[in-house]
């Protein structure tokens, strides 16, 4: 007669995965922003150097410098950057099957591929991968111009769970089953 292998139950510990529910359209649309995130939004720079050029005078609002942090703007608002007019950038939201060899990073110094090469000229928004994923990794990868989702998303403070599917080259061991079950 043969051994007989212990059978082990796997339990996860881990709640129920939580999903990102968007607010309506209309309440999204309609309220107002800070004046700075408008401007990233756009496309034009990052929040901190929108800061920069709102306190230089460059940015008006309705025909008015604006040169105050923190000022807000409503979605009928003339916003005009070095006497530009700008307009929000919409919201992209890309799913990429991330292949093998390929790293998950806007810009690699050392001429690596990487997934923005697989996405270019999928959208004219500037989008950028929600997370990470090995080079040796495959799977899906959220990439999106929606800063406000991916913090969402990413910040341990959001306590959002990961849900990883492994497939092994070799049999696991029990003891090795015993180890995932305690984390």
């Amino acid at each position: 007669m043969g051994q007989e292998r212990e059978q082990i139950e796997f339990k996860s510990h881990r709640k129920h995965i939580q999903v990102y529910e968007p607010k309506s359209y209309e309440e999204e649309v309609n309220k107002p922003i800070r004046l700075n995130r408008y401007i990233s939004n756009a496309g034009i720079c990052s929040r901190r150097e929108a800061d920069t050029f709102i306190q230089a005078g460059v940015v008006s609002i309705n025909g008015a410098i604006i040169t105050e942090l923190g000022t807000k703007v409503n979605p009928t608002d003339e916003v005009r950057f070095n006497d530009e007019p700008i307009k929000g950038e919409r919201k992209v939201y890309l799913l990429l099957n991330k292949p093998k060899d390929y790293i998950t990073t806007t810009d690699d110094p050392n001429a690596r591929q990487t997934v923005m090469e697989i996405v270019s000229g999928a959208c004219k928004e500037r989008i950028y991968p929600v997370g990470r994923l090995d080079r040796n990794t495959t799977g899906v990868l959220l990439m999106t111009n929606d800063g406000e989702l991916a913090t969402r998303l990413l910040h341990p403070s959001s306590n959002k769970k990961k849900v990883y599917h492994v497939h092994l080259d070799k049999k696991i061991s029990n003891d090795d089953l015993q180890r995932f079950a305690m984390v």
